[in-house]
Order: C-alpha cells, then structure tokens, then sequence
C-alpha cells in the first residue's frame, strides 16, 4: 500500500476531475457516467434528495431554482446560500463543493475499490486567502481529512514537467478557466520548479463570453420576434428562460471553436405562456469579438507578470494553455499574434480540461500519508523502521534516514535493494548501532517508480521481517516552496495599511508586529472593540484591498479595561495551504487570543447598495476623464484606454443589474467594483503630478503678485527662495517634496496677509458666510454686527476677538463613524 497521498483534484468553477498518480502517470479516473470530468452542479428535489454533477446540471435549464452552478465563485464569502425551495435546504457555497468532493470520492472507490480519505485539492492562484479556508472546510465536510491545496498554475506545470529534462528555462503557465484566470511565470533549474511571480483575476473565466453571448446576442434576438417583456438576466420573471439561454450559449460556444458556426434551438414561453423556439445561428466571428475584451485582460496580466519579473516574451520557451476556452483556435491566434497578444511557442500537448488534475496527482505522489508513529515498541521479535526521505525529488541518488526499533539490535544491519534496476542496484548492509538510527543514499531510475525492498540481516546474516518492507521513489521535477500570490496585511486607523507578508514570499512565512489600540475597550460598559481587519491585495489605501477577515476583541472577552494607546503583539502564520493563523497579544491583560480571526467574512453585496457605490464610482471615474482631458496627461489617458479595453464599465453594469437575482454575480459585481476603484485610483495616481505642478505654478504666480501689492521688503527673500524650492521638486520629480514647498508658499501667503492687516477682514467674511450653521443665530448675529463695525473703524483688536467667537458658535463635528480598523502603528 502506499505511502503516499497519490490523488490529485480540480475542483473547478465549471467542472470537476480526479487524477491518480499511477508510475510516472498521472491518469484520470472517470466518473460513474464514463466522463473524465463532473460537472460541478448541485440539485435538490423536492423529496430532499440531492444529485450532483450532469444529472444536476441538465436540470439547471428547467428549474434553476432548485439547482446551483459555478458556486466556485463564492467561496469563502457569507450572506447570500443557496435555497433549494423545493426540498427547503439551505446550503453554503463549501457545502455545495463538498457534494461535490464527495461524488468524485464514489467515483474513486467504484473504479478502484479504494474510499481516499486523502487527496490534493487544486485552487487558482488568485484565490483569496477566504476562498482557501473555505476550500479546506470543504475537503473537511467530504471526509477529505489529508487535503493539502495546491495552486493551478503549479499543478499545469507539474503535469507538463514532471518528467522534462529542460534546464534553466522559463514557462508561462496561461490558465483560462471557467470562472477564473491565472498568469504565473515559471523558472526550470535543476529538476526543481518555483514560481516565479504569478498574476490573476478570480472573475475572469469562460462563463463571462457565455453570459456576453446571452446578454448581447441571444437576448436582442429573442426580443426582435417575441414578446418577453423586460426579458434580462435581473429580472427573477425569467430566471428559467435565462437559464436555457445561459446553457445553449455554453454548448454553443464550445461547438463553434470547432466550426464556423453553431446552430441554437431553445424552447422558451413568452410573455402569454405560449410556448415558441428560438433558432439562432451562433457565428464564430460573434464569438471572437465578444472574446476579445476578455483576452486583452488576460494578456494585460500575463505582460504585468513578466514585466515584473524582469524578463519579456523572447525570455520565455513555452505558454502552457490550460482551461476550456484555450481550446479556441482565435484565443490560440491571438496569443501567438507577438504585437497583440504574448508572440510566444504555444503547448498543447497536454488536454487542457483534465491538466490541472493530472498535475495535482503528480503532486500527491511527492505528498507522504503522515501515519503517526507507533506509540509503543513492536512486539517482541518484531521489527519497525522510520522513514525520512522524499518519495519524489530531482536527484537519482536520494538520501534517507531512518531508525530501526525492536528487541536485539546487537549486529543487526539494514540494506536496500532496487530489484528492477539494470543491473539490480544493492546498497551494501548498513550496520546499525544500538539506537537504530541509520541513514543511506539509494540509486534510481528515471521514467519509473523505483520500489526499493528493506531487508533486515541480524548478527548470524538471517533475515528478519521488517515493517515496512519497502520504499518506493520516484525521479521528476518538483515544486520548491510556493509562493504568496498576493501581499497579506492588516488595515490601520485613517486607512493606512501596514503589509506584513509580502506578495511572493515563499511559504511557510511568519511575521510578528507590534501595533496600539486608538480607542479605549471598556469591559464594565461594553463598550469599545480591539478590531484589526486583514487585508490582500497591494493598494497603499486599505479600503481598496479585499478584506479576507478581521480579528476582534470585545469587551466580553476581556477581563479589565484596555485603555487607548495598549500595546498589542500580533502575530500571522501562513502554511503553504494559504491558511492564516493570527495571534493577539495584549501585555496589560496578559492574555492572547488565539484563532480570533474569521477568514469568512465577505458578505455578499445587496443590489442596492452595489448600485449605489456603482453608480458614486461612474461619476468618479467620469471627473478623471475631464481631468486628464484637460491636463493631457498621456498615462493618464494610458490608463482610461486600458478601463475601456477590458469593458469594466459595461461588466459592472451588467453584473449589478443581475446582482437582483442571482448572488454569484453580486459576488463578481463587488470584485468588478473593486477592479474600477483600483482603476480610477491608478488614473488619479497618474493624474496627481501634473495636476499638482499646474497647483504649484498657480499659486506661486498668486503669491507673487500678493508680495507685490501688499508686501515689504523682508518678504522678497522668502518669496524668491520658496520659488526657487518649488522649482527643484518640479525637477527632482519628488511629490512629497513638491506638496511641502507649496505648504510653504501658502504660510507665505497667509504671513504677508496678516502683517498687512487684511487677513483678519478676510476671515471675518468667511465666517459670515457661516452664519446659518451656526448653533446660536441670536448671538452670532449680534457679533456679526459688532464685527462690522470694528471693520469700519479698522478695530483690528475687536474683529480678532469678534472672529474667535464666531469660531466657537460652529457645529461641533460629529462622532467618527464606527472605524475600520481601531489600531495603529506600535513603539
């Protein structure tokens, strides 16, 4: 039996598969309809028994109320499960894709006899830190005790590589899947692998050409001809006539990758009931633009990938195509094409759909079972040996270690045997001293699993049983650490962000920091809360990162008030799983608490609220338009273009308006919002610098002319070395710099203003514009009028005094609202 884990899983937005480890192949174990892969689709009827895979998914296109498809996508978020109203079960997203888990299992154990209680399970790179978590307590629901993740990029390369010989190149792993999208740069040395940057976008997959195909093709058909009135994908009335059109657009699109066109038959009601069909002649051509928005993202990110790697396209061999949609022969010429796409060799050589699986298999073979050692010695005249080695590795002379335990040790030697080898390959008896303890370089063959028989000799020469009696190694090219796709930190107050693990730090990683609370925790009122949100992304501003979970202390749980300004000493540890421990301790109770922190707490958007932030951030988007325009910025306009060209306006809008009905596109509408903040944020980022030297010059040329008229002497020196000031930063191209030497100026300003009287007439005029918010308008206009009058006579002293009074009669600002996050920067 082996040691080693063996089985590798994809558990996919679209479709599922398993692949054991068999030798040196990695073979897919079809499912119990004799396909390779299921279909991940979930359903319920309405006596609460539950169908996973085609059965499911066919019954999507007649009653999509009591199925559910591409729940992938919310994995690791909370708010909106799915209800199956006709058996009244509720179910998470984990839940769902542990049915899942669950039928790939049947399948295994129908095909091989073996029920796996271990198994890898693959996730995108681009996965969220919560997608992870809620993957792993998926495999936990399944039964899946032993399911270490692992990411789709590195299981392609390894299916691809596992047996390659290249030396010191670079791949490009292209992952187009169903829902989502993953770019990782690889670097081949000496049969070892390591990632060396990856990019990727959790919503960007096959499902959205199906539903631009739905929306922008098939719906203006229907409405042409018939009468569907308000006929969209929002609109709950027509949720099951969606849904036909949503599966016909799938098969539809998969068929014309193969020919010039694709007829579509679908069977819907109108407005009346009356049955009719739709006859649609889906064309290769109508495809390929609806395709081409979604390839330009992808290649955005495969070019950012590179570029941040340090190397172009003539660095790189191969781009190993993984996914459905690859299988397009315009996505294939389009990423050829060296001017629009990537102008690198493309591989196939392997089945796009079932790759990943293969190569989470291959992983599996490296990944030993991790049995717990005996906890008493074997029985008397029996004998046990502890392995240390790697069941897979690059070197065909490996090491291992071990110890021998049972009674008599006294001249007891160990040898290892590669009976298969040409010539059989001995290593010579290993003497073993009285510990047991022992360590060996074996020799093994490429291209097979090496068995190596353990043999046991005691003092006479006779042999002894051993258990185990074998070793089994195999030569391939392995994964070396991965590593962390996006930077983890944690939000401060005034929404700053402090990144404690860094994006591509290998993993295992561990990072401790020292931080102070800015609010107070009262145990005796409740009131008050330790709250320190954890973050992913790369954006300085913390709001415009994904908020993966949050760790929080309340009043309940503290046994004495923590005053504002307490230490706090917060530790992170991420596993090569991608799964977070945090740690908080807090030295003035001494006390820390552990597993605090809830990875799921992303709830999915309400309609309302997505179009309301939808709408606020279009308007925002619109005023960076009219900026850039004006100050003809060209990166600026670089940026704009580049919104415009992945059509994230349009996917928004779309997205929102199917957020009234469906909650896996409320899901991708957060993500589509957070991608235009990030966006507009990147053109205001670019815009700043000219807008803040258009600033600089301005008010240089007005405080020029204010130290003309109403300047003396001593305030020329100023002027001409604050000029000179700004000059240089304008030069050094140094923002910050450039921000305090137009502070300065403006001190100028108000300082040639106040020695020459005027500044004190100038306030009072602002304050009087104040007047209606003030909060006693009976006295304010009494010193309004006061104020008046010392202006008349030139009362300098009165109009001071009258000034400050007016000052306290404004509106206390309100409370803060409750804080993001209610700690900041430690020591």
């Amino acid at each position: 039996m082996s040691d080693t884990i063996d089985f590798g899983i994809d558990l996919g937005t679209t479709n599922s598969a398993i692949a054991r480890l068999n030798g040196v192949e990695a073979e897919i174990i079809k499912n119990n309809d004799g396909f390779d892969t299921t279909p991940s689709a979930v359903m319920v009827d309405r006596r609460g028994r539950l169908y996973v895979g085609r059965a499911a998914k066919t019954r999507n296109e007649l009653d999509p109320e009591n199925t559910c498809v591409e729940f992938k996508l919310r994995m690791g978020t909370t708010g909106q499960p799915k209800h199956f109203p006709a058996g009244d079960r509720t179910m998470e997203p984990e839940q769902l894709s542990a049915e899942v888990l669950k039928s790939l299992r049947r399948d295994v154990a129908q095909r091989t006899g073996t029920d796996i209680t271990s198994a890898v399970i693959t996730v995108p790179a681009a996965f969220d830190l919560s997608a992870c978590d809620a993957t792993k307590r998926a495999a936990g629901l399944a039964g899946l005790v032993n399911a270490p993740l692992l990411q789709e990029p590195t299981a392609a390369a390894l299916a691809h590589g596992f047996q390659a010989e290249a030396e010191n190149a670079f791949w490009l792993v292209y992952d187009f899947g169903g829902g989502t999208f993953d770019a990782a740069v690889i670097n081949m040395r000496d049969g070892e692998f390591n990632v060396v940057n990856h990019r990727g976008d959790n919503f960007l997959g096959g499902k959205l050409l199906d539903w631009a195909i739905v929306e922008r093709l098939l719906v203006p058909a229907v409405t042409r001809e018939h009468r569907l009135t308000d006929l969209r994908r929002g609109n709950p009335r027509w949720l099951k006539e969606i849904s036909k059109l949503k599966m016909a657009a799938e098969e539809a699109k998969i068929q014309v990758s193969r020919a010039e066109s694709a007829e579509i038959l679908v069977e819907l009601r109108d407005d009346d009931g009356r049955l009719f069909e739709l006859q649609y002649d889906l064309a290769r051509a109508d495809v390929e633009r609806l395709t081409e928005p979604l390839i330009v993202r992808s290649v955005n990110l495969c070019r950012k990938a590179l570029a941040e790697s340090g190397i172009g396209p003539g660095d790189v061999e191969r781009v190993l195509l993984v996914g459905g949609p690859t299988l397009s022969p315009y996505l294939r010429e389009r990423l050829a094409d060296p001017r629009e796409g990537l102008g690198i060799a493309l591989d196939h050589s392997q089945d796009p759909i079932t790759v990943v699986a293969r190569g989470a298999a291959v992983f599996a073979g490296g990944q030993r079972l991790g049995t717990a050692a005996p906890a008493s010695p074997p029985p008397r005249g029996e004998y046990r040996v502890e392995l240390e080695y790697r069941p897979m590795g690059p070197d065909p002379e490996p090491f291992v270690g071990g110890r021998v335990t049972g009674d008599g040790l006294d001249g007891c030697a160990v040898e290892f045997i590669n009976a298969e080898s040409r010539p059989p390959w001995r290593s010579g008896r290993i003497a073993l001293p009285a510990d047991g303890t022992f360590t060996a370089t074996l020799f093994a063959e490429r291209g097979r699993t090496n068995t190596f028989q353990i043999e046991l000799t005691d003092a006479a020469g006779r042999r002894r049983a051993i258990t185990p009696a074998t070793l089994a190694y195999t030569v391939g090219v392995v994964d070396t650490q991965p590593p962390l796709t996006h930077s983890v930190g944690i939000g401060l107050a005034d929404n700053e962000v402090e990144w404690l693990i860094r994006r591509g730090t290998p993993l295992p990683a561990r990072r401790r920091i020292a931080l102070r609370t800015t609010i107070g925790v009262s145990r005796g009122r409740g009131e008050g809360m330790i709250r320190i949100p954890v973050l992913e992304g790369e954006h300085h501003r913390a709001d415009r990162n994904r908020r993966i979970g949050r760790l929080e202390v309340e009043p309940d749980q503290v046994r004495r008030d923590v005053p504002e300004g307490s230490e706090i000493d917060l530790i992170i540890v991420i596993d090569e799983s991608r799964l977070v421990i945090a740690r908080a301790y807090v030295p003035i109770l001494d006390e820390e608490f552990e597993h605090a922190i809830n990875l799921q707490t992303e709830t999915v958007p309400d309609h309302a609220s997505l179009a309301a932030d939808a709408a606020a951030e279009k308007r925002r988007l619109e005023a960076v338009r009219r900026q850039a325009a004006e100050l003809g910025d060209p990166r600026a306009a670089e940026v704009l273009a580049r919104i415009d060209a992945e059509r994230i306006v349009p996917d928004l809008d779309a997205l929102v308006d199917a957020a009234r009905v469906d909650p896996d596109a409320a899901t991708s509408a957060g993500r589509r919002l957070l991608d235009l903040r990030a966006a507009t944020d990147e053109a205001e980022d670019e815009l700043e610098w000219p807008r803040l030297v258009q600033e600089a010059r301005e008010i240089t040329r007005t405080v020029r002319e204010l130290v003309r008229e109403r300047g003396n002497a001593n305030h020329h020196r100023p002027l001409q070395a604050t000029e000179a000031a700004i000059q240089e930063a304008i030069t050094a191209h140094d923002a910050d710099l450039l921000r305090q030497r137009v502070q300065e100026m403006r001190t100028l300003a108000l300082q040639v203003l106040d020695e020459s009287g005027d500044l004190v007439f100038l306030a009072f005029d602002e304050l009087r514009t104040l007047q209606p918010e003030m909060r006693d308008q009976q006295e304010a206009e009494q010193l309004i009028a006061t104020g008046r009058r010392a202006a008349q006579s030139h009362d300098l002293g009165t109009l001071r005094q009258v000034n400050a009074a007016l000052g306290d009669l404004l509106p206390t600002p309100p409370p803060p609202p409750d804080p993001f996050s209610t700690v900041r920067r430690g020591r």
